[in-house]
């Protein structure tokens, strides 16, 4: 069980880029970023693993000078874990 998500540096690429998911048709959400995901900005764009290769696609032919990269969170164990994807 996961779930990713992308880490801005800058809330309004962040909320830019929520947008821009939603203007696409995704299914994507505003969450709050994990703690132990150093970022200035405390959200973060959730996603389905299976829109990862289009999403991949976007940031690539987009210029986010604050994007930060992208994480899979699994929350099979009890601790769950981070780990960055791209």
């Amino acid at each position: 069980m996961s779930y990713y998500f992308i880490v801005f540096s800058s809330r309004s690429q962040t909320l830019n880029f929520f947008k821009i998911l939603i203007d696409y048709g995704f299914k994507t959400s505003i969450i709050n970023s994990p703690e132990s995901i150093s970022s200035i900005c405390n959200i973060c764009v959730k996603f389905l693993p299976k829109d990862f290769e289009a999403i991949k696609k976007l940031i690539i032919n987009r210029d986010f000078s604050s994007f930060v990269g992208v994480y899979k969170y699994d929350y099979s164990t009890r601790n769950g874990i981070i780990k960055k994807i791209f």
